[in-house]
This record gives C-alpha cells, structure tokens and sequence, in this order.
C-alpha cells in the first residue's frame, strides 16, 4: 500500500525524439511537471537525421535553446532532487528508453518502475491506442473530464507532460 507522501512525489513526463527505433534515434526534448505544477523543460542538441514523420511534426514546435546530453542530464537531476519520484508517462516505455540514453542505465533520476497512464486509461475502460490514434475520441475523453485542449501543443514534450497531469488530476479527484 503505498503511504500518502508517495502518492505525492509524482512527475509527468513527455520526451520527443527523431525516430521510434532507440538504436538510430536520440531524444529531442523532455518535458517534466511536477504534481505541484512545477515544471522544466529542455531541448537538446540533435545529432541524428529525424525520421519524416518527426521532422513534419516535431521539429517545427522546437524553438529554445539546445542543450548536450550532460547539461540536460544536470537541469533534470536539479529539478528532481533526490525525491526519487515516480514518473507517469503516457506510453512510457519510449520515454524511459530514450531517457536512459541520457542518465545511462540504472541511474534515472526517477524510479525505474514508472507508471504508464496508458494502462491506466485501460483500466478505466479507455482504450488507450483508439485514445492516441482517434483525435475526436480523445477529444471527447478530455471534454468528459471539462479539460481544455486548446491551450496544449499537440506533440509538444511539456504540454504533453501538462495535460496528463491535468488529466490525472482530474481522474484522481472523481
């Protein structure tokens, strides 16, 4: 049973990244909010070629300074502290590979066993992969919950990290 401090030491994490294959690709930006509403955000330098998909959809939402992969490593460990949270990410196997490319294996700043909101939303009766790929469905899930999605960039690693905290928030108050 997990104790009431632990139910608070949660970050929502969201990463973007130049292709799906973690052999090829590398992480683009991390997006990281704290339960409280705290929240970092870092771009990093890219050093592969982006895939088509990523470089028509992601590329075009980075605008901010771009960081190595030890000053992003230093920002987020900072930001973190050594509260060891729990980290919730929506499909989060991806994020937890492609932050691992950064912090190196072993050493997240996070607990490795991290949750991932997709299986939440299946045992809340949401399929998660009719969640991701049905725009309108999706739209509905955060319509339901009174969550408004315009404020949000759409595969922005930050607003993504945002929104499902707004959505866990709004799970866990029902």
């Amino acid at each position: 049973m997990l104790k009431p401090y632990e139910t608070e030491n949660i970050i929502f994490i969201d990463t973007e990244f130049t292709d799906l294959d973690p052999y090829k690709g590398e992480i683009l930006s991390v997006g990281i909010v704290k339960l409280s509403g705290e929240e970092l955000y870092v771009e990093l330098e890219q050093t592969t070629e982006s895939s088509k998909w990523v470089k028509k959809n992601i590329i075009k939402t980075l605008d901010g300074p771009k960081l190595t992969r030890e000053q992003a490593n230093r920002q987020i460990r900072e930001f973190l502290g050594a509260s060891m949270p729990y980290a919730v990410g929506f499909v989060d196997n991806y994020d937890v590979i492609y932050l691992t490319k950064i912090f190196g294996a072993g050493k997240l700043p996070f607990r490795w066993t991290t949750i991932d909101f997709a299986s939440v939303l299946f045992a809340i009766g949401v399929n998660p992969v009719k969640f991701q790929q049905d725009n309108e469905g999706a739209k509905s899930f955060y319509k339901k919950l009174g969550i408004d999605t315009k404020k949000y960039r759409h595969h922005h690693a930050l607003d993504d990290a945002r929104i499902l905290r707004e959505v866990w928030l709004k799970l866990v108050e029902k």
